[in-house]
């Protein structure tokens, strides 16, 4: 379980990595498309999502 909380934190930083933080809107922006935005709580949701699926995919693939 510490590992799965160590990747979910990994997978966050990455994310925010690939993002830009505006200091005055207090929001995280997709540096090529202004369009998308995220809050920290929306990155957050954004990777247990990721997380959720893909430990979905790999267990149902153990399943058969």
């Amino acid at each position: 379980m510490e590992e799965l909380k160590r990747l979910g934190i990994k997978m966050e930083q990455q994310m925010k990595d690939s993002l830009r933080f505006d200091q005055k809107t207090g929001f995280w922006y997709d540096k090529e498309d202004q369009e998308s935005v995220y809050t920290e709580e929306g990155i957050r949701l954004s990777v247990y999502e990721d997380l959720k699926d893909t430990l979905n995919h790999l267990y149902s693939e153990c399943a058969y």
